[in-house]
């Protein structure tokens, strides 16, 4: 069983009542998981996030269900040109990530409704 998992960092000290989050999803050959991971991250009862999917290359259909998700304006796709690997794709997530606090979900996670609160 998968378990709910991520990292939550503050990037500023600017108080707001409803702070940007920025939701980092790195993705390699996991399309048999990613449609329930960003269902997961879409659905959470916090919603002023940006979700930012980091394609590292992935040799399966992974790309093609990210689509499935992109019709929500929060969820953004940036596509590394080679792989690079997890630690490159996170570091592509945070040069892009434009909220005042970053979080990190695995691409094969599933995250409690709530967790972003």
């Amino acid at each position: 069983m998968r378990k709910p998992c991520a990292n939550l960092r503050k990037r500023s000290k600017n108080p707001q009542n409803n702070p940007l989050v920025s939701v980092i999803v790195p993705v390699y050959n996991v399309e048999q998981y990613l449609d329930e991971c960003l269902n997961s991250i879409r659905q959470q009862t916090y919603e002023n996030l940006e979700i930012i999917v980091v394609e590292d290359c992935s040799t399966d259909n992974s790309l093609n269900t990210f689509f499935k998700h992109s019709e929500d304006p929060r969820v953004k796709l940036i596509q590394h040109e080679k792989n690079s690997g997890l630690s490159a794709a996170r570091n592509t997530g945070i040069d892009a990530a434009k909220g005042d606090y970053i979080m990190f979900v695995d691409s094969d996670d599933i995250v409690q409704l709530s967790l972003i609160e």
